[in-house]
């Protein structure tokens, strides 16, 4: 028994409205994100842990840290081909400075 492939569908152009559309979609949703969730500052931290940049030294557990009042974020990195990815916690009340910050916490693998 003989099988026919079937004929390869043909590729339409895409409409440079269509990218613009979508182009303006991320963009927005981009600026959204940041107006939200906010940008992270390097100049408000003292101590670069990998890809975080802490108010603090990395002292307690990321179990510890995420007790009470505190804020976690994620962050990596490729270097030399390897990924490297952290779990970064401030713990205490977290403002434009680290004035409220009662320790730091950082979880990196590389």
């Amino acid at each position: 028994m003989e099988h026919e492939q079937p004929a390869p569908a043909r590729e339409q152009p895409r409409s440079w409205v269509r990218r613009r559309l979508l182009g303006g979609i991320g963009a927005s949703g981009l600026a959204a994100a940041v107006a939200v969730f906010g940008r992270a500052d390097p100049t408000l931290a003292t101590v670069p842990v990998l890809c975080c940049n802490l108010c603090k030294s990395s002292s307690h557990s990321l179990g510890q840290c995420e007790t009470g009042r505190h804020y976690v974020w994620t962050c990596g990195r490729v270097v030399n081909g390897r990924l490297q990815q952290c779990w970064c916690c401030e713990h205490g009340v977290t403002t434009d400075t680290c004035s409220g910050v009662q320790y730091s916490t950082a979880l990196c693998y590389a």
